[in-house]
């Protein structure tokens, strides 16, 4: 055996290993249906639970989104927990939509995109793809 030989050796063992890997499912399962094996084991159907129904109080009901449009066509989405609107979404007709939130709780819509301490850049899209 030469130098060159010898890993060229290896890699072949190695190969025919990883065939025979590949291969053991599909010969236990070709030796199962020669020799009769039966069909699978099925389990015991569980029954369904029965629902829970939800717990009844004050906050409960969640969040409410109350959808409108304006007269000018837009279309503004407000979300309300508790009575409180914590967040709008407004799709203008000719435009891109945005967010209003109130972070802060204190009543005040505001736009988190607009950094209140310095100037909000302007943005354009250039080239957008599909």
């Amino acid at each position: 055996m030469t130098s060159h030989s010898a890993p060229l050796s290896a890699a072949l063992r190695l190969g025919a290993c990883l065939l025979l890997l590949a291969a053991a499912p599909a010969l236990a399962l070709a030796a199962s249906a020669q020799s009769g094996g039966s069909a699978p084991v099925r389990s015991k159907d569980v029954p369904i639970p029965d629902k829970i129904p939800a717990p009844v109080g004050k906050d409960s009901a969640g969040p409410t989104v109350s959808i409108r449009a304006t007269n000018n066509g837009d279309v503004v989405e407000e979300y309300r927990e508790g009575g409180k609107i914590y967040m709008v979404h407004v799709t203008p007709k000719h435009g891109k939509p945005y967010y209003l939130y109130d972070d802060d709780r204190n009543g005040r819509l505001d736009r988190t995109d607009a950094d209140k301490a310095s100037v909000s850049p302007v943005y354009w899209t250039i080239y957008q793809w599909d």
